[in-house]
């Protein structure tokens, strides 16, 4: 029963995985004997697929998150196990002794991974001792014992295998090569993981069978399509056993509460930023800050889940956030409603009135609990943003102006402005009694069709959490589990987004390649001033030093002290050069730094230049170095500056144009269209695809 609850309440997807199916069942070799049934194996199947989508166990769930580099992440997993979760049921078909009679340890499936970028795991408890767990061959075995069982059950429980004219009766009772090829099948998938669909071998060219095997094919294909749906549970659960691997472990059954953690498996960088538009900024090196993007899944029946990274100390954290989709089946059912009332919105007028009431009161009342609830993230944003303000300035962050007093006649929902500041007035109103006769035209047809599409375009299932970590190098969120009314419960797990900002804000290596830039112009303006007094002639304070210093100059010569020039010119930079503290460009910090580092080395070459100029040169012919010199070393002194005013920019963001940020809090903060949405530098997920 628990089993059928679970395949019943798995969601719709499309129609992919069929096709899949049937393309594993033609490249499937056909058995010769029938598969080999094992009770024990069937049940721990079973129930591996059940605990591992519904993680009920899973009282808590810790994430700490640490940038390797600039394209690999590492993660660290705390989980909280609460072992009164299991039934007695599911301990006896769990235990990891099939001989005992009473079971003192259980498989217990804690975490789904994504088979693509898997390594090794150790898992260990509170103690520091490391804890047994399945290898994926025998975590396979069991979940192909336990699919197979499923699609028996499927078959039998058919109607359609009752009436011998059928062909899933013969498939039950005597297609046996065909009933045993589709199980070969779940078994290749399972193991081999989802196919690739392509090509299939075109059908002979007159049209009949060329050999028996076409025909046990064909009757196990033609099955396969009358017995499943496109968005078939069963379709469903042999997609997450294919494309997924389950963390299992073996924990007692003599404790309520069991905490475990492991090292998850180092995450490479899924954006290539393979995009022209990038290429300047790639290669010069203008980046003012380093965002990171990283995707989750968390179990849907985890009551709390906690993210936190972790930089060195030379990085600021300079936005911290997590947004999830935990809303979004309440979303899809709301505007399903809304979408059906609307189709019937004049016949249910003219025939039931009540009962037209009585639906829209219930859409009102989910509508206010949005607003409620979106308006509640809205300003913990806007109380995050404000404190990140006064980090660096007295003045703080503006903010739309909030929208003007509720008037008669007003619902709220038909005003020009942002969805979250209507539904917060609509739920308001909706507080305080003012909808009694929501039929009588408050609530039209047109608003409900409307507001349906603008909820699903403005992404209001989604939830922002931000930062609650004082620490300049660290960020913390924490989620917390919220049922949404009286809705049922799905089982799908909430997908979970992280956005960090970093930065390599004052004192960095900027202000001290600037103040690098500063040495190196007045040493070239020094030496200019020496050698070539009267090209300064006219210039306040420079003028004055040339004629006051003379140097003795050889009429037509070489400069005499062109050797002690040169060595200036040459040793001063390099000296300062050698002070800054320059990390590789493969960390984050070096990706922050590359444009200082640019011109850090610019400024160098340009004294160098300058020196080989002056070695080579004669009285009277460097006023033209040394004015390409100071000119090329006062451009580098604009571009610095163009630098930090877009710094300052990026610093007084108030809510970042990213994917990840949903779209209600642009809308919210912004009050203008977006233009363009960006991209993170580096964006890193465990769901198994590039879903950026």
């Amino acid at each position: 029963m628990y089993l059928s609850d679970t395949l019943g309440n798995v969601g719709a997807v499309d129609g992919d995985r069929l096709r899949r199916f049937l393309f594993a069942l033609r490249r499937t070799p056909i058995p010769t004997a029938p598969p080999q049934h094992d009770g024990y194996q069937e049940a721990l199947g079973l129930n591996l697929l059940a605990t591992g989508l519904r993680l009920e166990h899973v009282d808590r769930m810790s994430e700490a998150l640490t940038l390797a580099d600039s394209t690999h992440m590492a993660r660290t997993v705390s989980i909280d196990i609460n072992m009164n979760a299991l039934t007695a049921e599911q301990k006896w078909a769990l235990r990891t002794d099939p001989g005992t009679e009473e079971p003192t340890s259980v498989w217990l499936p804690v975490s789904r991974q994504s088979r693509f970028d898997q390594a090794s795991f150790v898992v260990r408890d509170g103690a520091g001792n490391v804890v047994p767990r399945t290898t994926q061959v025998e975590n396979g075995r069991a979940l192909i014992h336990g699919l197979c069982r499923a699609f028996r059950m499927f078959l039998t429980s058919d109607r359609r295998t009752e009436d011998p004219k059928e062909l899933l009766h013969g498939i039950r009772h005597s297609y046996n090569r065909s009933r045993w090829l589709i199980e070969a099948t779940i078994a290749a998938m399972v193991t081999s993981g989802r196919p690739i669909v392509g090509a299939l071998p075109p059908p002979p060219a007159d049209g009949g069978r060329a050999t028996d095997s076409d025909s046990i094919r064909d009757k196990a294909a033609a099955a396969v399509t009358q017995l499943f749906e496109p968005d078939s549970p069963f379709l469903r659960l042999l997609d997450i056993a294919s494309s997924e691997y389950l963390l299992v472990v073996a924990m007692p059954t003599n404790k309520a509460q069991v905490f475990i953690r492991y090292e998850a498996p180092v995450i490479p960088a899924r954006s290539k930023h393979v995009n022209p538009r990038n290429f300047l900024a790639r290669w010069v090196g203008i980046r003012h800050e380093f965002t990171v993007r990283y995707s989750t899944l968390i179990p849907r029946a985890v009551s709390s889940y906690h993210v936190t990274a972790e930089v060195p100390s030379e990085i600021q954290v300079r936005r911290y956030f997590l947004t999830t989709d935990v809303d979004a089946p309440a979303l899809q059912s709301l505007v399903a409603d809304m979408r059906a009332v609307a189709d019937s919105y004049d016949n249910l007028r003219t025939i039931a009135p009540k009962l037209l009431e009585l639906e829209l009161q219930g859409i009102a009342s989910r509508l206010a609990e949005f607003g409620r609830r979106r308006q509640t993230d809205l300003e913990s944003f806007r109380a995050y943003i404000e404190e990140r303000y006064a980090t660096f300035s007295s003045r703080p962050p503006r903010f739309p102006a909030r929208p003007a007093a509720i008037q008669n006649g007003d619902t709220g929902l038909v005003l020009e402005q942002p969805i979250v500041t209507r539904l917060e007035r609509f739920a308001n109103l909706y507080e305080a009694d003012y909808f009694r006769k929501l039929a009588d035209g408050l609530l039209p047809r047109e608003a409900l069709l409307r507001l349906a599409s603008e909820l699903e375009e403005t992404q209001v299932d989604q939830d922002v959490h931000v930062d609650n970590d004082p620490r300049e190098n660290a960020g913390h969120a924490q989620w917390q589990r919220r049922p949404f009314g009286a809705d049922p419960d799905s089982i799908e797990p909430v997908t979970s987004t992280v956005y960090m900002a970093l930065v390599d804000d004052p004192p960095s290596l900027a202000s001290n390649v600037a103040k690098l830039l500063l040495a190196v112009l007045i040493l070239v303006v020094g030496f200019g001033v020496v050698m070539e007094p009267d090209f300064f002639s006219g210039v306040p304070v420079l003028s004055e030093f040339g004629a006051w210093f003379q140097p003795r100059i050889e009429d037509g010569g070489p400069i005499s002290s062109a050797d002690a020039i040169v060595t200036m010119l040459l040793l001063v930079p390099g000296l300062l050069l050698s002070r800054l503290e320059i990390p590789s460009n493969k960390t984050v910090l070096g990706q922050l730094r590359l444009f200082p580092r640019y011109v850090a080395y610019t400024s160098v070459m340009i004294a160098g230049a300058l020196a080989l100029l002056v070695a080579s040169g004669r009285a009277g012919s460097l006023d033209k170095p040394f004015l390409y010199a100071m000119l090329a070393l006062l451009m580098l002194f604009l571009l610095v500056g163009l630098d930090g005013t877009g710094k300052a920019m990026k610093r007084r963001r108030r809510v970042p144009v990213n994917k990840v940020s949903p779209i209600w809090l642009v809308q919210e903060i912004r009050r203008r269209p977006v233009r363009r949405w960006k991209r993170c530098r580096a964006e890193f997920s465990t769901l198994g695809t590039d879903d950026a």
